[in-house]
């Protein structure tokens, strides 16, 4: 189905000839301005607002041109081309349906989108570290290995702090738990859209919230374990708790995914574990990054983050030993 386009005027040449016409006349007068010193003149400035106001009425003509909204589409998606190369990784390529598009502004809305995505996978790409496996890591090599999980994490404040201070929006993290001979090897991301502390920032506080809940779990001896608030809700119990999980047969990771201003990151952290805490992080580079961390994040569907999955990595892993 094809929308009008109330933009839409048959004489769009003329108009963009006359338009186009004044703004050269303006550009000009800026450039014998300019070369007799006088760019910070009234008369430069009122040159660059002709130029600026013409300029805008020309590219406003494109919108002219097209009797259609459909016909308008076609002609941006056209002309503006986007690199749309098979990105390696499954980029989610924003589909356009043309048909669905009511309005001009739908169409400029959707090609932008378009090309923010592709852009932004452009930049990712550039600032990936190289897929591979490190040296002397065995773990999150095999995505099919048994017990290995992945799913998006949100920890409260509580979680994070049992103690009593606990920070509204806690840390919000794809976790990848992939339990090996050797423990368990537990991977965070951060959300970078979320509004909580950030991974690196609140490493410590993740790593000790893993393992009291492993603790937990291990001791419950069922999948269905109770969350951490209600294990420490249960308060001092008489009878004697169970054996604790080996705080060193837990270790922790970092990935940060490219973004705006930094490259891509796969750290081993290296931690101390006293008092029942994990603390004195030291972050261990690798100079590569198992393909299956650098694809958790689009291979696990964002909208289940929340809906009843948050302790399944942990606790998959604790009855899995």
């Amino acid at each position: 189905m094809s929308h009008a386009n109330p933009h839409y005027d048959p004489d769009w040449k003329t108009l963009h000839d006359r338009h186009d016409a004044e703004r050269r006349r303006a550009e000009e007068a800026m450039q014998r301005l300019a070369e007799n010193g006088a760019m910070l003149s009234d008369a430069y400035e009122s040159a660059k607002a002709e130029f600026d106001r013409n300029h805008a009425a020309c590219l406003a003509t494109f919108k002219m041109q097209h009797a259609t909204v459909q016909e308008y589409a076609e002609w941006v998606f056209r002309t503006f081309r986007v690199d749309m190369q098979d990105w390696e990784g499954g980029l989610p390529i924003p589909q356009v349906d043309f048909a669905m598009l009511r309005t001009i502004e739908d169409v400029d809305t959707a090609w932008s989108r378009i090309h923010t995505v592709v852009s932004d996978a452009a930049w990712e790409r550039r600032h990936r570290l190289p897929v591979g496996q490190p040296e002397g890591l065995a773990a999150f090599s095999d995505a099919a290995a048994p017990g290995l999980t992945r799913t998006w994490r949100q920890f409260s404040g509580r979680e994070l702090y049992p103690g009593g201070y606990a920070p509204g929006n806690g840390v919000r993290t794809l976790m990848t738990v992939d339990p090996r001979a050797d423990g368990w090897h537990v991977c965070f991301m951060h959300d970078s859209g979320s509004p909580g502390m950030s991974v690196t920032n609140a490493i410590e506080l993740l790593a000790s919230a893993v393992y009291r809940e492993a603790c937990a779990i291990a001791e419950a001896g069922t999948p269905r374990a109770r969350g951490l608030r209600a294990w420490f809700g249960r308060g001092r119990v008489s009878r004697p708790r169970a054996a604790l999980l080996d705080p060193w047969r837990f270790h922790f990771y970092q990935h940060t995914p490219p973004g705006q201003s930094s490259r891509e990151e796969f750290d081993r952290v290296a931690l101390h574990f006293a008092d029942g805490a994990f603390n004195d992080p030291q972050w261990i580079g690798y100079p590569v990054v198992p393909k299956l961390i650098q694809a958790a994040r689009f291979d696990c569907a964002l909208d289940a983050a929340l809906q009843g999955q948050e302790r399944v990595a942990i606790s998959h892993a604790v009855q899995g030993s």
